[in-house]
């Protein structure tokens, strides 16, 4: 199964749930959502530029959460990074869970582990073009 975020504007969105979509109350859209989690990242350029494309709408995906060997094997795409990787990798070496977001911008991807405990960290690795 692939998961993505809902659209009711696509064209093949299905008609009831576009209208229970535009009946449900608003809330944070995942760019949001993501943007005041990382407020709480270590400052720099590298935080600044994931902020500035989550302003601009950038892609998140995917946005998961499960075991961190899990996650560093399986969706971080630890060999694309060019900048970040040893904080990121250390904060994807614990036994536990923890969430990743790879959000898409222009020629870079940004890679966020999101641990339960502490703040965010970010990488900034080559797109997958």
């Amino acid at each position: 199964m692939y998961r993505h975020l809902f659209d009711r504007e696509d064209a093949s969105a299905c008609v009831t749930c576009r209208q229970r979509a535009a009946a449900a109350p608003t809330r944070p859209c995942g760019q949001e959502r993501l943007h005041d989690r990382l407020l709480a990242a270590a400052a720099g350029p590298v935080r600044e530029d994931l902020l500035d494309a989550l302003r601009r709408g950038a892609e998140i995906k995917p946005w998961i959460n499960g075991p961190a060997a899990s996650l560093a094997k399986h969706y971080a795409q630890l060999d694309r990074i060019v900048e970040g990787s040893p904080a990121l990798i250390g904060a994807l070496s614990v036994n536990g869970s923890v969430g990743l977001a790879r959000v898409e911008h222009g020629p870079w991807q940004f890679i966020v582990v999101l641990p339960d405990q502490g703040p965010p960290l970010i990488a900034r690795a080559t797109a997958d073009r």
